[in-house]
């Protein structure tokens, strides 16, 4: 019986995933990233600082349900066109890397392009731009620090996959000859 061995994406699958991951990324950063919490505008009303902890699981319901609130675009200063241009980076090295040659050399690269690109995100989200307070994140937040992930996912997989080279096919060469017994022993034996 032959044991069952388990596949995996492929090199190329990997690519196309950081590829679509990218899109999402950029994608994210035109829906909303911050928006204000209920709490912090009653608090605000009363002249008292928000209950962090009491308000902890409904921010992040409304993290993944409210609407409206501060696209990414509009909410990050620069980090907006860091992470943009992180992703891009990412997906032409990974693009790259279909060449043999430099795969290798890009492949290390384009790993840490989405690495960084996925640390901005987490850096986002928990120090948030404006008073930290009386914001909280919304559902593109959570979209691009998914979409983050999988970005790095697909190009650690991609980066440690080994070299590809272009390997030559070789030419035929016929086994050689078999080697005969003296002539005596031709033939049926002889008594």
């Amino acid at each position: 019986m032959k044991p069952y061995t388990m596949r995996t994406i492929g090199f190329r699958s990997n690519i196309l995933f950081a590829i679509a991951a990218a899109i999402g990324l950029v994608a994210a950063l035109g829906q909303p990233w911050y928006g204000p919490s209920p709490a912090a505008k009653k608090a605000q009303a009363v002249g008292e600082l928000p209950t962090q902890m009491e308000d902890f699981l409904n921010g992040i319901g409304r993290a993944f349900t409210a609407h409206g609130g501060t696209t990414g675009w509009e909410a990050l200063d620069r980090a907006d066109s860091l992470i943009a241009g992180l992703a891009v980076a990412t997906v032409t090295l990974l693009l790259l890397t279909l060449i043999p040659a430099v795969q290798p050399h890009v492949g290390a690269l384009a790993r840490w392009t989405s690495i960084a690109a996925f640390v901005v995100i987490a850096v986002k989200l928990i120090d948030e731009p404006g008073s930290n307070r009386f914001a909280e994140p919304r559902y593109g937040l959570m979209v691009a620090l998914l979409a983050g992930a999988v970005l790095v996912a697909s190009t650690v997989t991609v980066a440690s996959a080994p070299a590809r080279r272009k390997a030559e096919p070789k030419a035929y060469t016929p086994p050689p000859a078999p080697a005969h017994a003296p002539e005596s022993s031709w033939g049926p034996p002889q008594y």
